[in-house]
């Protein structure tokens, strides 16, 4: 009977451990974090000034306070370079890494710990400080 218990007991552990990482997923963005943010079919720089569950809110870089605002994800896309230190997201966890290239709206990145074999191209969402 003892054993039993005990195999429920990992068996919920390890299902719930699961669960947790993806449900509580930090966001992908951080203050001061530089980005880019989509305003009438443009992107313009912007730094985040503040960050809420599902969006931030921006200045956009070169323009006075009275534009600035709240976006989400579709307006908004992390900007980095290469040799940056950043946090990649891979199912619902978040991994140190670096940029190792930019090539438009991508980011070739390497994690840190992990072999070459783990380094891929991501999307920016995917991407944070």
């Amino acid at each position: 009977m003892k054993n039993r218990v005990l195999f429920a007991m990992k068996i919920r552990e390890a299902w719930v451990g699961t669960l947790i990482p993806s449900a509580f997923a930090a966001s992908p963005y951080s203050v001061g974090q530089k980005a880019e943010v989509l305003w009438q079919e443009t992107w313009y720089p912007a730094t985040v000034l503040n960050v809420n569950d599902d969006q931030c809110y921006i200045t956009y870089d070169g323009y006075d306070s009275s534009c600035d605002e709240w976006v989400g994800n579709s307006r908004f896309r992390a900007s980095f370079q290469r040799g940056d230190s950043v946090r990649i997201l891979w199912k619902g966890i978040w991994y140190q890494g670096q940029v190792l290239e930019v090539d438009n709206n991508l980011y070739k990145i390497t994690y840190d710990g992990y072999d070459r074999s783990w380094d891929e191209w991501v999307e920016p969402f995917r991407v944070s400080r």
